[in-house]
């Protein structure tokens, strides 16, 4: 009985997959790693974030908090809207079942990788047979929301550069340019979107994921415009949250210097892959305590209000996700 010495394409996905999530789990100690040392470096400990979180967590910061809190229900309603108008291409749903869709997503993404579980979550809450031609959907949801954030990071880090002699070098410029072609790249594959799917026609490995991304050629300008502006609305929403949590912190930065901040670590907990709500956690903290090293912030105060904003626009809203998610059919008959 002969036996093939090449192996499938399925076996190399899997070791492709293999070396994937051992690359994030080595990522992620990396992340913990820095965010460890950086915090006693500067003579700081846990106990410290504890300290600053007990005297915050008090009523004389209680309607700044309040404020953070109420602004949550308005972020996740902005992707909810943009997830019911993107999906209206595989059937119409009300605005709760998109945000059934979309909060069940958040809490699989404590399970899954992240970008996986809020596919999963979104497409398994439609109710259509086609339902599967959902993951497209929400890889435009996801791809509108990435743009917003490369938009923003790419004028943050055009500020560091100016702000910062030291990242005036070739390697930072080089980034700059990259990221600027990448916006323009971003405009052109939008308005060409239908001629991208012609070329990648070509390719045997695109013919497999077609039918479930050729929703994506389907939407219209217009369409594509009115999910955009929701995207942007929501980036606005968690910036000013924030912004709120550096003011509660008592973290004192020029508004532009902050903006810049809070633009780039939003980025770079886009770009960089997490493996799951640790990861995530992970990404901010580290990248936080990064670029507000330049403006000599005290680690402490950065860590707690990362932290802070992870609870109140991550954590909370997966409690509530939790319970549509065990409520959700996971197949059709």
């Amino acid at each position: 009985m002969m036996q093939s010495n090449t192996p499938s394409w399925f076996s190399r996905w899997y070791s492709l997959k293999k070396i994937g999530w051992v690359f994030k789990w080595v990522l992620l100690g990396a992340m913990l790693s820095y965010l460890y040392l950086t915090i006693q470096e500067k003579g700081q400990s846990l106990q410290d974030i504890y300290q600053l979180l007990r005297e915050r967590f008090t009523v004389n910061h209680l309607t700044e908090l309040g404020l953070v809190i109420v602004l949550t229900p308005l972020n996740w309603a902005c992707e909810s809207r943009k997830w019911q108008l993107l999906a209206q291409k595989i059937e119409k749903i009300s605005f709760f079942q998109s945000l059934k869709g979309v909060l069940s997503g958040l809490a699989l993404g404590f399970i899954m990788p992240n970008n996986v579980g809020d596919a999963a979550g979104r497409v398994l809450s439609l109710q259509s047979a086609k339902r599967l031609t959902g993951v497209g959907a929400a890889l435009l949801s996801n791809g509108l929301q990435f743009y917003v954030s490369l938009f923003f990071g790419t004028v943050g880090w055009g500020f560091f550069i100016l702000e910062q002699l030291s990242l005036q070098n070739w390697p930072q410029l080089t980034l700059l340019g990259i990221l600027t072609a990448t916006l323009l790249f971003g405009i052109w594959l939008i308005i060409s979107r239908k001629k991208a799917e012609v070329y990648l026609e070509r390719f045997r490995w695109f013919r497999w994921i077609e039918p479930y991304v050729d929703v994506i050629a389907q939407y219209e300008l217009v369409e594509i415009w009115q999910a955009f502006r929701w995207a942007l609305l929501r980036y606005g929403v968690f910036s000013l949250q924030f912004g709120l949590l550096l003011s509660i912190f008592e973290v004192s930065l020029p508004i532009l210097a902050a903006l810049a901040c809070i633009f780039l670590v939003f980025f770079a907990k886009t770009l960089i892959p997490a493996l799951n709500f640790l990861g995530d956690l992970g990404i901010r903290e580290a990248s936080s305590l990064y670029f507000f090293s330049f403006y000599n912030i005290a680690p402490a105060r950065i860590v707690a209000v990362t932290l802070t904003l992870w609870c109140i626009n991550i954590l909370l809203p997966v409690l509530v996700g939790v319970f549509w998610t065990m409520k959700m059919k996971w197949w059709r008959e």
